[in-house]
């Protein structure tokens, strides 16, 4: 049977809202603001602003640091949270470096804020294409279910429909590149550079 994948699809969930993608731009704009300063920057409430960051911090996205009587917040990845890294490189990407609005960004997270669709995503990534049929038998999820899915997952950018059966996107975005590369990962819970390791050496998960 095919396993979920809870730290992805759990983190996205954290990430798919408007004022934590706004207070993690900041961030990640200026490293080094204090809670009174990201919440100036976003135009919140400083007591929205630290639940914001605090959910941040707990999935592991950025760090805390005192100095003095301050507390500053980076865009440091805790190690101990595979996908910290990679995703943050991604979300810079897409919120600083592009310029992105985090109302796109939004968009695309709520992709991969599911189990289901982490499970549809890899089983297409390993054996795409597949009918519905097809999916329905790989992944164990009702048919039902899985059109539920299949449309978020469509209208996202994220999946194709073609005559043969679904299938992954041919040119999805920069983030949805990053992202369905953290949801197909063969062993999602272990950090790129060990899996990098694993393949060279051909040792098998």
């Amino acid at each position: 049977m095919t396993s979920y994948h809870p730290t992805l699809w759990r983190t996205c969930r954290t990430l798919a809202n408007g004022k934590r993608l706004r207070c993690l731009r900041a961030v990640l704009k200026e490293p080094g603001l204090t809670v009174g300063e990201v919440a100036a920057r976003v135009g919140v409430a400083e007591n929205h602003a630290g639940e914001c960051l605090r959910a941040l911090q707990a999935r592991g996205l950025i760090e805390a640091r005192r100095h003095s009587r301050w507390v500053r917040y980076v865009p440091v990845p805790d190690p101990l949270v595979p996908v910290a890294r990679p995703l943050l490189v991604a979300l810079r990407v897409a919120l600083v470096t592009a310029c992105g609005e985090p109302a796109d960004v939004f968009r695309m997270l709520t992709g991969f804020t599911h189990p289901r669709r982490l499970v549809i995503l890899r089983t297409l990534s390993e054996n795409g294409p597949l009918s519905l049929d097809e999916l329905v038998r790989a992944t164990a999820i009702t048919a039902r279910a899985l059109y539920r899915h299949l449309d978020k997952l469509l209208a996202r950018g994220l999946v194709e429909r073609e005559d043969d059966g679904w299938r992954l996107a041919a040119k999805p975005s920069s983030l949805a590149t990053a992202l369905l590369e953290l949801a197909t990962r063969q062993d999602p819970d272990t950090p790129p550079e060990v899996c990098q390791r694993r393949r060279r050496g051909g040792a098998h998960s």
